[in-house]
């Protein structure tokens, strides 16, 4: 029924902004809106799938969650790209559409506000049907049904839930657990290596052919970690002063430092703070030793100096941070960080030579319209199609959360916000309920991924974060993070269904079927060795 139900709301979602653009000046592509309300059909064949042929048992307030936030950026990227505005590849063509929509509006008021005497001053005629009409050609943008079947927006949700099934089939079987448990140091190597390379040799602007590179690699990570951490939990938890024997510790600490080099290879400081923030919680799940909150919070007050002079940090991070600290207040055009950014700017203007005023605001005009448009949206939002969230740039991946928040208000935030809250804490109880330990640091490991991503660009886009352009969980459509979250949706869904035949062969007096995860993998065997 919330299923149905929440097929209908985005219905009437689009259809407002049909009629939205329509007041504006342009009829959204309605074959874009098919496409959009279409890929519905495969998720709620997921659905049935997982109760009806799989039997599934797992807590499907996972699955539900996942489907509001799934909604919610639906009908987000629907207002967006039916936008020409939005959609336009070159600045004259963004100044000439929003000129249009903007006759429109004008045109729309004089007709229905002025009176018979002020239009015969103004037009010669009281004959509202013959006013002097907007040109608005530069509204209509068409769409080839190929393009449309062709985009990432419908061939990564597919691709996304494709992946969930595979997940779910694959991850609720004790040989595939044991397999990867097995294969975690391995796993993690074989992936670090290329990953690696790709990033030295491949990554332009963070981006390796258009993708970020993280989003491949975060599951396989999060299985090498939690692995090698399953392997040696016991004695991890033979604490001194609430620290592991360092025969135990180094090793952790170092297969954990790998991937700082690529980090800052990419100068991407929001994927290293989610990745850190997971090992740390999974390490802590682990040991389950308060005094370890301690040492972090004291490692944390040692690097906060770092961060604050930007001791060794790449420009890109620098920015970021001077960013959310002065907003409205550029840099000094002598700052060595600043510089390369400042030059960049100015060589996109073709000679022009601007301000340092105005090159700032080139780069901070992207948070600051994003917290013009949540002001605007107060409690109910501006209405769906009557907002300004294409002024935004990017405002379909790192800045969904403000185009929500203007047309949709706090209340559409609130609706994202508790769909999220659902997710972790049922995925918090799913780590909570397993009986192995690999299982729990998976099921824990995916939770932090969703939780922190979702924090930090919420957080971000607000400002009570730095701006880190990590995308929103199922909100935010296209590229490969749809398709991440979508498979870590699988797993845990898989791992609750685990937890839950488990619990009800225990209710049925039979043997409970306990996995003796850690006891036949290559960290364990060496270990022993």
């Amino acid at each position: 029924m919330i299923m149905l139900a929440l097929v209908a709301m985005s219905l009437v979602g689009f259809a407002a902004i049909v009629i939205a653009g329509q007041l504006r000046g342009y009829t959204p592509n309605l074959m874009m809106g098919a496409r959009d309300v279409l890929l519905f059909v495969p998720l709620l064949a997921v659905f049935v799938w997982l109760l009806r042929t799989q039997r599934c048992k797992a807590d499907f307030t996972l699955f539900t969650a996942m489907m509001i936030l799934f909604t919610v950026g639906t009908v987000a990227q629907y207002r967006l790209f039916s936008d020409p505005e939005y959609g336009a590849r070159h600045i004259n063509e963004k100044v000439d559409t929003r000129e249009a929509k903007m006759q429109v509006i004008k045109m729309r008021n004089i007709k229905t506000a002025y009176d018979d005497t002020k239009l015969k001053a103004l037009f010669g005629t009281t004959d509202r049907d013959h006013l002097p009409q907007p040109k608005t050609s530069v509204l209509n943008r068409t769409f080839t049904l190929g393009q449309i079947l062709f985009s990432e927006f419908t061939y990564m949700p597919l691709l996304g839930m494709l992946g969930l099934a595979v997940a779910y089939l694959f991850m609720k079987r004790d040989d595939v657990l044991l397999l990867i448990q097995r294969s975690s140091l391995v796993i993690g190597v074989a992936t670090l290596v290329p990953f690696t390379f790709a990033v030295l040799f491949l990554a332009r602007a963070g981006k390796i052919f258009g993708t970020t590179p993280w989003e491949p690699v975060k599951i396989l990570f999060l299985f090498s970690f939690a692995g090698v951490l399953a392997d040696n939990y016991r004695n991890l938890s033979r604490t001194r002063w609430g620290l592991p024997s360092g025969r135990f510790l180094l090793p952790l600490i170092a297969i954990a430092m790998l991937p700082a080099l690529p980090f800052f290879a990419l100068s991407d400081f929001g994927q290293m703070l989610v990745f850190y923030g997971v090992y740390a919680l999974l390490f802590f799940v682990t040991v389950r030793r308060t005094p370890l909150m301690v040492y972090g919070s004291l490692m944390s007050l040692v690097f906060m100096p770092v961060f604050y002079f930007g001791i060794g940090l790449p420009n890109r991070i620098k920015l970021r941070f001077y960013l959310w600290w002065n907003l409205w207040q550029p840099p000094d055009p002598g700052v060595a960080w600043w510089q390369p950014f400042a030059n960049e700017i100015q060589k996109a203007y073709h000679g022009q030579v601007i301000s340092n005023l105005d090159a700032w605001f080139d780069q901070s005009s992207q948070l600051a319209q994003a917290l013009f448009g949540i002001s605007r949206g107060h409690i109910f939002g501006s209405g769906l199609g009557l907002g300004f969230p294409e002024v935004v740039p990017v405002s379909d991946s790192d800045f969904i959360y403000a185009a929500i928040g203007e047309e949709l208000g706090l209340l559409g935030g609130i609706i994202v916000i508790g769909a999220l809250l659902a997710l972790v804490m049922t995925g918090i109880r799913t780590a909570r309920d397993s009986r192995d330990m690999f299982t729990k640091l998976l099921a824990a490991g995916i939770t932090g991924f969703l939780g922190l991503q979702a924090i930090v660009n919420i957080g971000g886009v607000i400002r009570l974060l730095p701006m880190t352009g990590i995308t929103l969980p199922f909100v935010s459509h296209g590229g490969s993070s749809l398709v991440t979250s979508f498979v870590m949706v699988g797993i845990l869904l898989a791992i609750s269904h685990r937890n839950e035949s488990e619990r009800l062969r225990e209710k049925q007096g039979s043997e409970p079927a306990r996995e003796q995860f850690g006891k036949h993998s290559l960290v364990g065997a060496v270990n022993s060795i």
